[in-house]
């Protein structure tokens, strides 16, 4: 298996930066999606589950080392807070992970904090004793459910009596959405919506903007949370403009929150979106990349994360907005949540 740790970043990645990049990135930037762990903390991955979820491939670890290398690589005239957790998939070590995060996080040069994954077996006080110790809210995960993870309530991987916990001590959740129709399906609506009403002091993001890639499913879904001021959505590992639009034009940009899902998006191509599907092009060697480009096709391409920005920003300019909206996602939002700005 091929795994992304850390990143050099080319001629053509340079011109991105400085050239597209640059003149709208804000001088300090908050990224509240980011895996950090040591590939010894992920047990073999199956075939079967590889060819199941494309990036079990691509990033399974990050070190804080990787990290710190790779912010300043990245975003070399930024400053950069990272909101980070650690691997979400049953083939990881949760306990060890957690350790390793939350050691990371408590060190100021790490510039970062914390969220704890959490299994859904685990009991109220298991929780509030993690937590305790530094992590700032939850990050749970669908396939950590013990049983087939097709079809399940978000109350299956975080239950109510663990929102209870989070609601009590102000923390965020960070919210993967189960089930293929994501953000779109009816039971993931009104379960989000319930946890909102439910557990006023919980600071809900929610992940890849409710995992709505296409288009098709931005418009199902994000107008049931336009009244929802207090569900945030995240823009990691999405790369739609269309979607960005969608969701600046429906709930704002002061509900967008930046967030890269590194070290996945280190991976270098483009997404193209048909209907509610979408593609992946790259040119690893991976497994699943049969859908290839020619050669001089990708000898252009950067990373995901440099497309991912690319998108946002084309969003902003086909809404009418600024700059400042690019601030408020890439920063001043995602400040907010983690309150004293970050600091």
């Amino acid at each position: 298996m091929r795994r992304r740790e850390t990143v050099i970043r080319t001629e053509i990645d340079a011109a991105v930066y400085n050239e597209e990049l640059l003149p709208w990135l804000p001088p300090k930037i908050i990224d509240c999606h980011v895996h950090i762990g040591l590939a010894e903390h992920c047990r073999p991955i199956s075939p079967e589950r590889l060819k199941a979820n494309w990036a079990l491939e691509v990033g399974v670890a990050q070190s804080w080392e990787n990290l710190l290398n790779n912010r300043g690589t990245l975003f070399p005239r930024q400053e950069v807070l990272s909101l980070v957790f650690g691997g979400v998939f049953k083939e990881t070590d949760i306990e060890a992970n957690n350790d390793y995060i939350l050691a990371g996080a408590l060190k100021s040069e790490n510039n970062a904090k914390a969220l704890l994954v959490t299994r859904p077996e685990w009991s109220q006080s298991e929780i509030a004793e993690f937590i305790s110790k530094g992590f700032v809210g939850v990050k749970p995960y669908p396939d950590l459910v013990p049983n087939d993870t097709q079809d399940i309530s978000i109350y299956d991987f975080i239950s109510k009596l663990h929102l209870k916990v989070v609601d009590e001590l102000h923390g965020i959740l960070m919210l993967h959405l189960p089930r293929a129709g994501r953000i779109a399906d009816p039971y993931n609506i009104k379960e989000l919506l319930e946890i909102s009403e439910s557990f006023p002091n919980i600071k809900i993001v929610v992940a890849h903007i409710g995992r709505a890639f296409c288009l098709p499913t931005a418009k199902e879904g994000l107008p049931h949370f336009v009244n929802s001021p207090r569900i945030h959505f995240d823009t990691s590992a999405n790369l739609n403009s269309d979607v960005f639009q969608y969701a600046l034009e429906t709930i704002g940009p002061d509900r967008l929150l930046y967030g890269s899902d590194l070290p996945i998006t280190l991976m270098r191509g483009v997404r193209e979106h048909v209907g509610d599907k979408y593609i992946n092009y790259t040119d690893a060697p991976y497994s699943w990349n049969v859908n290839r480009k020619t050669p001089e096709e990708e000898a252009k391409y950067t990373f995901f994360i440099y497309e991912e920005i690319r998108a946002l920003i084309r969003a902003v300019e086909k809404s009418g907005l600024g700059a400042e909206a690019i601030e408020k996602i890439m920063y001043s939002n995602n400040a907010e949540l983690l309150g004293k700005g970050g600091d």
